[in-house]
Order: structure tokens, then C-alpha cells, then sequence
């Protein structure tokens, strides 16, 4: 490959102004480290280059990287002709007039095509391994070293940091349950006295009381609606858990509560085809929760009648007998019983017989390309490793894979495995302060051990690199690795 710097040197010497104009040229130029030392190869050319008999141009390589590091490489030289007869004669003291160790001295002829090639090394440092470090050309017309001259032309990267060549992989995430979206509800299904038959039509019982479940069962039926609103979603779970009242033996309220739950749940999987496994019942056979609750907010209580029964509710309980205990004081203490006979049993009891529903949805199963769809519209319903097969339809590296990747981190911000997978993708697209921030939260996976190895070499701590290939040496890459640190 052949590059061309060309600047315009005003040439001194003697203190004499010279007046040609010098344009200075580089072709074939190579660094590449090699023995602990970091070499450049050049050719440089002169054929622009005019210096007057007595002028002289100093041409300096050097390695820096910006932020204040730097190696001067040995100088070529180029005279004109008396300054160049001078310099072999003797008549010029080689050593102590500059300030820079020679390469090569050569004459310049003016006019004709003329180049010097260029190969020299110099001891690699830490930070040469670093980024942004590179080889500038630089001149100086006096040897004096004033800031070693002036730049001329591009500078050329130093890339021999192998960090590049280095593997990483993406973690394919573990298959997990799906996430849930879960809708909650209550109604209060009734049911004939000591009986468990679920009647979804209006129905007399046999002491004439007419019982009519149509709007409670809508409650459930409209919320089983709203919860498959998203024509991806199906049913992952639904669980009732039917509470009975206080009244009664407690062994028969638990009867009752548990019988009348599971009529319900049958009746539901029944009318929406939703399989055994995904149906639960359970049941409180009395509802002294909610009982203790309607107390407590209660208007119509004396602060004395809400002391004692909150004190009655709150007697631990330890057995069947226990509560039937609780039941017969509200029914026979003077304290309670006519508050019970006139406004518990009554109006209270009845409010204490419900039933609470909870819906479960989750995202039916799916190809990875309807997942695709799934993904831009309703990620919060997948897995992560949903996301990652997503991720792994495109290319590494194109807007949609980076999207998927970006996704995960957000719906999944403390999972180890999305972040590293982020990490990846920043190292892969060059953001490396993004890299370090997800690494963070990476975990101490071999893998993750190995992107902080790589990102160790990369930024030039080789030490720190080694100790984290070994700590990954499980893995096949972080052992190529290390491999590629040897000698450095």
C-alpha cells in the first residue's frame, strides 16, 4: 500500500534560511510486533524533497498514544551535499550535535526519485498495546529535538494487540417457565345450604330460596376474557379459592368450602377447555380474615364492641375446636349475642362467603420468527432465552440483533447471562465503556472470566489477562486465549 505525507519544511541550517520546499513520503509501511519489540517498516520517500547544499532533515518515527506516552525510533538523515561530504569526512561530530540516534544518513539529490528503506525497533512497552497508540513521522531541520519537530502526513494505528483475534462467545440463556401475567378477581357464587352442586342457571332450592349465579359467573367469564384479550396468550393457570363463613361446625364448613371450590374450577376448565393441570382449587373453611377486616372499619360499632370482638377474632387457634370455640361465644356470650343474632349472622356471614379467582396467562408456543413479531410489540411475555433466539435470527452486529440484545438487559436487568450477552455485543461494536458497565453485573461464569480477560488484554494489562484465562480454562477459547499472550 503506498501513502504519501507531504507538508512544507522550512529548512535551516547555519542559521541560514533556506528557501526550497521539502515534501516527505511514506510507502509500504508494516508494524507488527515481533521478539518483545515493536517494529516498523517503511519506505520513505524523497522525491519532493529540496535541500540546499549546506540544510540538513531530520525524519523521526515515533510511537505515542495521545495521552502523554511516547518512543522516539532512530532518524534517517538527510543532507545536502556539502553537509553530507561533512558527514563522512568527519568534519561533523556525529554524536553530541543532535538529538537523535541515526538510522541512516543519506544525500540528497535534488530533482531525482529517491528513497530510504526504513527497518528499526524498539523495545515494546505496556502501553503500546493500549488503543489509539500510533507511528507519527515527524522533522526537524536543526537536530535540536524542540519538541521533536514538526508532524507531517496521517499517523499509521499500532495494532499488536492480539485482544482482537480473541473469542468470545454468546451464553445461550437456560429454558425457564414463562413469564406470567396474572389477573385477579372475586364473586360471590352461591350455592344451597349444605349442599356443593355449582347451578350457572337461576334454580329454587328446597327451602325456596331462588339462587341466581348468572352476573357472578360473568365477573369470572369477562375477566377470563380481558386476560385472553392478546391473541398470543393462553391460559397457564387458574386457581379458586372458595371462603366459607363462621357458622357451623368447622370440620363441615371445611366440607363445604373445599367441595364447592373444586365445582367451581370444574366448572370453568369445563366450559374453557382448559386442561386438568392448568386448573386448582382450595378453600378457607372460615373467613375470619375478611371477618376481622369488616370490624375493624366497621361505623356502627362501639370502640368497647370493637375491642371485644377483635379481641375474640384474634384468640390464637390451634384445631377444629378452637374456632367452634370462637363460633359458639359470638352466638351465646351477652357480650355478642345480640349483636350477632341482629347484625353478624345476618348482614356479615353472608359478605364472608366468596370466592377469589386468580387467572394466569402466558405466551403460547411459538416459532423463533413469530417470537420475532412477539418481541417488538409484547416482550415483557418472554423468556430470555426467547429473546436470545430472536437475537440469533440476524446477523451479530445488525440493528435487530442488537435490539433483541438491548431488549433482554431491559426486561431482564439483574439476570447474569443478559448482561453478559450485552457485554459481548458492546465489545463487538466497539463501545467498551458500555462492555465494563454490564460486565459488571455478569456474574463469575468461565465465560464472563473470559470477556474480562479479553478486555484486560485490551487494554494492555496482560497480567490481569492471564489470571482471568485461567480462571475460564474450562473453556476451550479462554485456553487459545491465553495461548495468544505467550511471550508478551
Amino acid at each position: 500500500m503506498n501513502r504519501f505525507l507531504t507538508t512544507t519544511l522550512y529548512a535551516l541550517a547555519a542559521g541560514t534560511a533556506i528557501s526550497a520546499a521539502a515534501s516527505v513520503g511514506v510507502r509500504n509501511q508494516e508494524i507488527r510486533q515481533s521478539g518483545g519489540e515493536l517494529r516498523v517498516d517503511m519506505r520513505i520517500v524523497l522525491d519532493s524533497v529540496s535541500l540546499g547544499a549546506n540544510s540538513q532533515l531530520f525524519i523521526i518515527p515515533l510511537v505515542e498514544d495521545g495521552i502523554g506516552n511516547r518512543s522516539v525510533l532512530p532518524a534517517v538523515l538527510a543532507q545536502g551535499r556539502n553537509m553530507h561530504y561533512a558527514w563522512q569526512r568527519g568534519t561533523v561530530e556525529r554524536g553530541g550535535q543532535h538529538n537523535y540516534t541515526i538510522y541512516k544518513e543519506v544525500r540528497r539529490r535534488n530533482g531525482q526519485s529517491q528513497t530510504v528503506d526504513y527497518s528499526a525497533g524498539i523495545p515494546c512497552e505496556k502501553w503500546m498495546f493500549g488503543s489509539g497508540v500510533r507511528v507519527v513521522l515527524k522533522t526537524d531541520t536543526c537536530g535540536c529535538g524542540h519538541e521533536l519537530g514538526s508532524r507531517v502526513g496521517e499517523a499509521y494505528p499500532v495494532d499488536i494487540n492480539p485482544w482482537r483475534s480473541m473469542a468470545v462467545q454468546y451464553i445461550t440463556p437456560k429454558v425457564t417457565e414463562l413469564p406470567v401475567s396474572i389477573h385477579e378477581g372475586r364473586a360471590r357464587v352461591q350455592f344451597e345450604v349444605d349442599r356443593t352442586e355449582l347451578h350457572d342457571e337461576p334454580y329454587v332450592c328446597r327451602n325456596g330460596q331462588r339462587i341466581d349465579n348468572r352476573a357472578q359467573l360473568k365477573v369470572i367469564e369477562d375477566s377470563i376474557a380481558y386476560a385472553l384479550s392478546d391473541p398470543n396468550v393462553e391460559i397457564a393457570q387458574i386457581s379458586i379459592c372458595g371462603y366459607a363463613s363462621p357458622e357451623s361446625p368447622y370440620l363441615h364448613n371445611e366440607e363445604l368450602s373445599t367441595g364447592r371450590s373444586r365445582a367451581l374450577a370444574e366448572y370453568i376448565a369445563r366450559k374453557h377447555n382448559i386442561p386438568a393441570e392448568r386448573s386448582s382449587y382450595s378453600s378457607v373453611p372460615e373467613n375470619w380474615g375478611e371477618f376481622r377486616t369488616m370490624v375493624e372499619e366497621s361505623d356502627r360499632l362501639s370502640d368497647s364492641q370493637r375491642s371485644d370482638l377483635l379481641e375474640l377474632i384474634d384468640r390464637p387457634a390451634y384445631g377444629p375446636s378452637d374456632y367452634d370455640a370462637k363460633e359458639r361465644e359470638l352466638k351465646t356470650s351477652p357480650r355478642f349475642a345480640t349483636l350477632y343474632r341482629k347484625m353478624i349472622l345476618p348482614e356479615w356471614f353472608p359478605l364472608l362467603r366468596a370466592t377469589e379467582f386468580q387467572i394466569s396467562t402466558r405466551l403460547k408456543p411459538m416459532s423463533d420468527s413469530e417470537l420475532a413479531r412477539v418481541i417488538r410489540t409484547t416482550p415483557e411475555l418472554m423468556s430470555l432465552n426467547q429473546m436470545m433466539r430472536v437475537a440469533r435470527l440476524y446477523q451479530e452486529g445488525s440493528p435487530e440483533f442488537r435490539e433483541a440484545i438491548t431488549t433482554a438487559i431491559k426486561y431482564y436487568p439483574d439476570d447474569a447471562v443478559a448482561n453478559y450477552n450485552g457485554a459481548v455485543a458492546a465489545l463487538k461494536d466497539g463501545d467498551f465503556t458500555l462492555a465494563r458497565q454490564l460486565l459488571e453485573n455478569a456474574g463469575d461464569s468461565p465465560e464472563a472470566d473470559n470477556l474480562r480477560g479479553v478486555m484486560a488484554a485490551r487494554e494492555g494489562d496482560f497480567d490481569a489477562a492471564r489470571s482471568y484465562f485461567s480462571a475460564a480454562s474450562s473453556l476451550p477459547e479462554a485456553r487459545r486465549n491465553l495461548e495468544s499472550l505467550a511471550g508478551l
